[in-house]
């Protein structure tokens, strides 16, 4: 890598801040060479007296990574969880940092280098404006901002060892599952997670993990913080803990006690009033009084695989042996949609699904495009005039392929529906019809462990943040199945892995459409959507309609749940191939 020599390989006589700005500016604009490296990482580690300033900076210097961020969808990450963070005090800063922002997006369609030389000036004065913090506060900064990019599978070939090896040292989300924060939004995975700050999970689950290699499954609600490389405090809630090897000795601390990992799994839940659970599902763990933890010589209690007793301390530290129960432990998350890569539009915002990473059995899986089985509708009926498509200006023919393509901003979208799911084969014929879309898929998709078939949402602030709710049905019903309603999405409008779609255009229908012909040939006007849409994902599993193991399927049939004023918007459903 080449880029601008640095302040002290030149030999200027430079002062600490002025030169780890340089470093800095010359690191995010990925420009830093391998000795620029070295020189940021020993200036870092002699600046302590900046620890104090860290805390108050953090947030704004997460802004600083966001001018000079290379990727769009990440920008949009760093604006969301910014901007639900930030204190009023720092909205003039937020306001000229997004207008830089907003320079960056414009010189995508021209003018790259330019307003990339323009960004580098305002960058450097910005960062001079603010400050400089600690070796915590800028690594962490730079965590956010690289550690996105680890987890987007897309992006992992461009890491550099540095940025890795940073990441491993660091205590960062490996992966979260309908993950809520009280008061922000969720850490994107690869994002390092602050000592001493306490995070509210509010609910669903995330994976925590620690450089040794232990990990940690939390799950909401619950109260916790990272007390260091080695130390999880978990005030309120239930955890999962796997210490491999090497990771011995990995403790975490709650309000009664310490439990103190010896190569093992074992699972902790908390109480309000701090009692401890512990159930050791295999190898060991040491359950310490944590008032007489601190130079203890011996553990308070020695827990072996399927013991499982509860701590208290009132006057004195007690124990309770209570029943041993497995399946208290969580090995891993729930199968799940967990990202999408996409190709940008013409304003850099996402478009053409390009790839999506999901986990189905437990194994996670990235998959091409190409590789996903396409559907076509089949079926089409409204019973009032609206817009039932999405896309460009002008809508290509046959209409009904929008449904079809890699992009998400086309498809046939605002189905009727029906406030209670169906329950037997719907009519897909004549003025009887039942209201709603059927789906066709290329060719049959076989249920397999986890998510089958992938489904695609457009989703706006004001609409419902966790997605449209639907109902998806068999076309032909019989014993053992049944209709499934999707109410939550793997990918909601709070995960940092939802991104910011390209501009599109909907089109009005002045009479309701009911049947594929009208659909395809009504009179329609088009108006162009001014709001930010983000694409929501989620995976439907068909076993949950009661299909077997191994079973194939043709087609689905796909209701709005009529729970609300807003619709469901399919811009992309597609079976996923069998698991090798």
């Amino acid at each position: 890598m080449h880029g601008r020599e640095t302040g002290k390989r030149r030999g200027v006589a430079v002062n600490d801040q002025d030169r780890f700005a340089e470093l800095w500016t010359d690191y995010l604009e990925g420009e830093l060479d391998d000795q620029g490296f070295v020189d940021l990482q020993e200036l870092l580690a002699a600046e302590q007296s900046f620890v104090q300033r860290a805390a108050d900076l953090l947030q704004t210097h997460r802004l600083l990574g966001l001018v000079v961020a290379e990727s769009p969808p990440h920008q949009d990450a760093f604006v969301r969880q910014t901007l639900a963070q930030l204190p009023k005090s720092q909205d003039s800063f937020v306001t000229e940092v997004m207008s830089q922002v907003v320079t960056q997006d414009a010189a995508r369609d021209g003018g790259l280098e330019p307003a990339r030389r323009q960004a580098r000036r305002d960058r450097s004065v910005l960062t001079r404006q603010v400050g400089m913090v600690s070796a915590v506060t800028v690594v962490a900064c730079l965590l956010y901002a690289f550690g996105a990019r680890e987890g987007d599978p897309d992006a992992a070939h461009v890491s550099s060892p540095h940025v890795r090896s940073v990441a491993e040292r660091q205590v960062h989300m490996a992966s979260s599952a309908h993950a809520k924060f009280f008061g922000e939004l969720p850490p994107p995975v690869g994002a390092a997670l602050l000592p001493q700050r306490e995070y509210v999970l509010m609910s669903g689950l995330i994976e925590i993990l620690f450089p040794a290699g232990a990990t940690a499954i939390l799950e909401g609600p619950a109260v916790f913080r990272i007390v260091s490389d080695e130390r999880l405090a978990l005030d309120v809630g239930r955890c999962s803990v796997h210490a491999s090897e090497g990771a011995e000795g990995f403790c975490i601390e709650t309000p009664v006690s310490r439990v103190v990992d010896r190569g093992t799994r074992f699972s902790i839940d908390v109480g309000e009033t701090g009692e401890t659970e512990v159930q050791v599902i295999e190898g060991a763990a040491d359950v310490y009084d944590a008032q007489r933890f601190e130079g203890s010589l011996g553990a308070a209690e020695r827990l072996v695989d399927g013991q499982a007793k509860r701590f208290v301390a009132a006057d004195s530290f007690a124990t309770e042996t209570v029943p041993f129960e497995a399946t208290s432990y969580r090995s891993r998350l729930p199968d799940r949609v967990i990202s999408y890569q996409t190709a940008p539009g013409p304003d850099g915002d996402a478009e053409n699904l390009t790839s999506v990473t999901v986990q189905r059995g437990g194994i996670v899986s990235r998959l091409p495009v190409d590789s996903l089985i396409p559907s076509r509708v089949s079926w089409f009926r409204s019973t009032t005039a609206r817009p039932y498509l999405c896309g460009a200006v002008t809508i290509s023919s046959p209409r009904l392929e929008s449904l079809s393509d890699t992009s998400l901003v086309t498809g046939v979208i605002n189905p009727d529906g029906s406030l209670e799911p169906l329950s037997t084969d719907p009519v897909l014929e004549g003025d009887a019809g039942t209201p709603g879309m059927a789906i066709r898929f290329d060719r049959p998709v076989l249920n397999g462990p986890g998510a089958d078939v992938l489904f695609f949402d457009l989703q706006a602030f004001g609409n419902p943040p966790d997605g449209d709710a639907f109902h998806v049905s068999p076309l032909k019903f019989r014993d053992g199945l049944q209709s499934l309603t999707i109410e939550k999405y793997d990918l909601t409008m709070e995960s940092p892995e939802a991104k910011v779609l390209s501009s599109f255009h909907v089109h009005f229908f002045a009479d309701k459409a009911t049947s594929l012909t009208e659909l395809n040939t009504l009179a329609t006007s088009a108006r162009q959507q001014n709001n930010k849409f983000r694409g929501l994902a989620v995976g439907i599993d068909l076993s949950e309609l009661g299909y077997a193991s191994g079973e194939s399927v043709d087609g689905l049939f796909i209701q709005d749940a009529l729970g609300d004023s807003d619709f469901v918007d399919p811009v992309f459903i597609a079976g996923l191939p069998e698991q090798e």
